[in-house]
Formats: structure tokens, C-alpha cells, sequence
């Protein structure tokens, strides 16, 4: 085996891995933060690549952090020794003191690795070869963050419960709202200040500016549909909470919403208008014909997870390493 740090085969390599694989799409990955790619070969032959990344807003237990990045391989847990046993000499050799991964430099981007599963993946889920789980576990690396994604398929919502909190959230001036898409970029706007306040205290947060914010926000525009969106805004129509969910492009024979993003402004004099919002967009759901919700990727410690309720559907993982 050796190692390569070729630019364009480190971008062609998952084009090859999931040559005519359904479920994944090709993404543009940006590599300008880069520390250094690491690519093994053998016999003319990529087995793994990964690059070295460091977020300087990113630590882990006040210990100095780099991260695993735009992780791919073959089954091939030799080849990921070796892969990972270069990116540990490079990060400690740089003064690092700990390792996580995969996370494309920070948790607004693409992080985790999907277990096996007998779910299929859904429009926007995190996707990765079944293998992905073991070849970090056997690798030396433990597990520091559990994620799930549940399915719902008990739609019918008695009003009487919304009705009660309508009329409470109504007395405090509180008004919710589908998204404006004629106006996308002050939506947009509303959306990003209610996320920056409501993450902030969240597992492996770090701050992104609004520019960044939009840019992943953008590729949305075309097939949002905006009753699958809610705001709630104060009595002077400042945003205070949003869910926001799409079609599940990816599901067969059923009609199935994806709720991507629940986030709320920590206020007390707020409290349960997310949870709110979750059951409007519930009641919406089964009202247009819906089979069911997917709550997609919560943190299993998050209080989101328990307003999110529903099935067992996928689960992930996020690994670490001491160096």
C-alpha cells in the first residue's frame, strides 16, 4: 500500500464506490480548509481516502481537535488502519490531542456514519456503506455521539390539544405562519437567526455566518413547498421558532414528509411553541394524505428527541480518539 494526496482522484473516488448506487448523490465537496487528503492505494487501486481538517471554533472535552473529513472506503479494514494510523501521526505531529470523525469541518455540514440498517435511507439522510460503522470500530476509535431518525405513521390528530395551545399561544401574541416563498432570502434570514440562537448549546456546535448559512439553505429553493414549513413570530414579528420539512423523494408506494429542522429561541415565555409547530405540521401531513414523518437526525440526548416521537427508523454514530 501507499499513500497518495492526488486532488482529483481524491474527488473521483466516490463516483467509483457508489457507481449506479440509487441512493446517493453526488455532492460538491469543498476542500479549501483542508489540511492535508490522504489517499491508499494498492496495485493502481484507491482503497480509502479521508482528509485531515481543523475547526478552530471545534473542541471536544477543552481538548485541542481536528476532524476525520469526507471519509470513503472500500471493505478493506487494512487499508483503513493505515489510512487512519497516517492522519494520527499528521494531527499529533501538529499538536492535536484528540480526533473526530467523519464531520466535513463542522456539524452544519454533512457528519456521522449511518449503522446497517433494514430502513432504506431517506431523501437527504446520511448515507455511507454499511461497513462504515465497523471499520471505525475496529479501528480504534469509540463512539462519543449517538444520533437517531424515527417514523411516524400514526398521523390522525384529535384537534382538542390544538385547539387548547392555539388559543394560549394566540392570548400571548404569538402568530405562526407558512414560509413566504416570494420572499426566500428574508425567510431565509428569519430562519438563520432563530437556528444560531436555538443550536448554540448543542453537541459540537460552532458558529457560521449568514452567506455560508444560505448557500446550504439554496439548493431547497426549487421544490420547497412552503405549507411544509411553519414560523412562529412575537407580537412585533420577530421569529421565534420554525420546523421545516419536505417531501421524501426517496420513498416508494407512500406519501412521506421528511422534518428536517426544529429549532426554537431559548425563552422560557416560549416554551412548547416548537412542540406546537410539530403538531400543526403533523395535522397538516394527515390532512394532505401523508402515510407518514420521518424526524430525521436528532441527537439522542437533545430534548427535540422526545417532542420528535415516534419508531425506531436509522441510527448513527460519531467517533473519537484519544492521540
Amino acid at each position: 500500500m501507499f499513500l497518495s494526496d492526488n486532488k482529483e482522484d481524491f474527488l473521483n473516488f466516490p463516483k467509483n464506490l457508489y457507481k449506479d448506487d440509487f441512493f446517493y448523490k453526488t455532492k460538491a465537496e469543498d476542500l479549501s480548509d483542508v489540511i492535508k487528503l490522504f489517499i491508499i492505494c494498492e496495485n493502481n487501486e484507491i482503497l480509502a481516502r479521508a482528509a485531515l481538517m481543523h475547526n478552530k471554533a471545534l473542541s471536544y472535552k477543552n481538548q485541542k481537535t481536528a476532524q476525520i473529513s469526507y471519509f470513503e472506503a472500500k471493505d478493506d479494514i487494512g487499508a483503513v488502519q493505515f489510512l487512519f494510523d497516517e492522519i494520527k501521526i499528521k494531527a499529533k505531529n501538529m499538536g492535536f490531542e484528540y480526533l473526530i470523525g467523519p464531520i466535513n469541518g463542522s456539524t452544519w455540514n454533512k457528519y456521522r456514519i449511518a449503522l446497517p440498517s433494514d430502513n432504506p435511507p431517506f431523501l437527504l439522510d446520511v448515507y455511507n456503506k454499511s461497513y462504515y460503522s465497523s471499520l471505525f470500530e475496529n479501528s480504534g476509535f469509540d463512539t462519543i455521539a449517538e444520533y437517531s431518525s424515527s417514523v411516524c405513521t400514526n398521523l390522525c390528530k384529535k384537534s382538542d390539544r390544538l385547539e387548547k395551545f392555539k388559543d394560549i399561544f394566540e392570548d400571548k401574541g404569538i402568530k405562526i405562519r407558512n414560509f413566504d416563498s416570494n420572499n426566500f432570502d428574508s425567510e431565509l434570514r428569519k430562519i438563520y437567526d432563530i437556528s444560531i440562537k436555538s443550536f448554540v448549546n448543542n453537541f459540537l456546535y460552532t458558529p457560521i455566518g449568514f452567506d455560508e448559512f444560505y448557500l446550504m439553505y439554496l439548493p431547497f429553493k426549487p421544490f420547497l413547498n412552503p405549507k411544509q414549513i411553519l414560523i412562529a413570530e412575537d407580537t412585533v414579528n420577530n421569529p421565534i421558532a420554525f420546523v421545516f420539512g419536505f417531501d421524501n423523494l426517496f420513498s416508494v408506494g407512500k406519501k412521506s414528509l421528511v422534518i428536517k429542522t426544529l429549532a426554537q429561541v431559548p425563552d422560557p415565555k416560549f416554551k412548547g411553541v416548537g412542540s406546537f409547530l410539530v403538531e400543526l405540521l403533523h395535522k397538516a401531513a394527515f390532512e394532505a394524505g401523508y402515510d407518514n414523518i420521518i424526524h430525521a437526525l436528532m441527537h439522542n440526548d437533545n430534548v427535540s428527541s422526545n417532542i420528535l416521537k415516534g419508531e425506531p427508523h436509522r441510527l448513527y454514530r460519531l467517533y473519537g480518539a484519544k492521540l
